[in-house]
């Protein structure tokens, strides 16, 4: 399967642009094209400007018309610095104009692209709020696409560390990452933690041999009693540019967010994290 749709969110903030130069990144190798998907915040601006007292109703619509308007403005921005970054990459791209809630935007669009670029922050309520929302919480928690959530810094990937375990959301985000043409070139590490050797060798030999299928020869693994997380903190989170892990649950955010792999790497923000579904 080859990458060839990349759906890129847009918002104002240093994390929209290392997920501009990660889809570029991506794009210019396996010739895909990126689509730039600004939202205007309805639902938000409207939540904003509160209850109309007596005789407010005039001034609210005033004030919604100069948020939306304000909005409205920003959308252009974004829209044109996409249009010129991926203009000076040498990349397809095509813009999309959306109103309305942006994470049940973006779920309901991802549903016909192969791959999201997203920040691990995300500012998608810039008309309303400073602070960072949680639509990428409720994107994970929903998406059928893959995702690579990213810092708010560009590295160029050449070292990968596969979070492996054996589960099926293990699998099916190590099937996606095999899926991207750029996996060939990388130094892929499968890093496994497990207090039985035995077990986890099973479980390795396939996953390397399925990579090597793929054309990924560069490739170890590694076998540690020690849990993903302390081994993640203490050594591989530097060592590594890109982070691929599996999601272990749709039942609700909580359910595999709290505790998680993937809520630290988040959390942390330092390096790319890739999440299969």
């Amino acid at each position: 399967m080859m990458i060839k749709r990349i759906l890129t969110p847009l918002d104002p903030s240093p994390f929209t642009e290392a997920a501009l130069d990660y889809a570029s990144f991506i794009a210019a190798r396996q010739q895909a094209e990126i689509t730039g998907l600004a939202i205007l915040d309805i639902p938000g601006i409207e939540k904003s400007i509160g209850p109309e007292g007596v005789g407010g109703v005039y001034w609210a619509e005033k004030l919604e018309e100069h948020k939306r308007k304000e909005a409205e403005a920003t959308i252009a921005k974004l829209l044109q610095h996409f249009r010129q970054k991926c203009e000076k990459a040498g990349v397809a791209h095509s813009e999309a104009d959306l109103q309305g809630s942006p994470s049940e935007q973006i779920i309901a669009d991802s549903i016909y692209y192969d791959l999201i670029t997203i920040g691990m922050r995300t500012f998608f309520h810039f008309e309303t709020q400073q602070k960072p929302g949680d639509s990428l919480e409720k994107i994970l928690d929903h998406t059928i696409t893959p995702i690579l959530a990213v810092p708010d810094h560009f590295i160029p990937i050449q070292k990968v560390l596969i979070a492996f375990d054996g589960s099926l959301p293990a699998g099916r985000s190590l099937q996606r990452f095999a899926h991207l043409a750029i996996a060939r070139d990388l130094d892929v590490k499968l890093l496994m933690s497990s207090k039985n050797k035995q077990v986890a060798e099973y479980h390795l030999v396939r996953a390397a041999a399925y990579l090597r299928a793929y054309g990924i020869q560069k490739l170890s693994w590694e076998i540690s009693q020690k849990s993903i997380l302390d081994l993640m903190a203490q050594q591989y989170l530097d060592w590594a540019d890109l982070v691929v892990a599996g999601a272990h649950s749709k039942r609700g955010i909580l359910d595999f967010m709290v505790g998680s792999l993937i809520k630290y790497l988040i959390d942390e923000a330092r390096k790319p994290l890739f999440i299969g579904f």
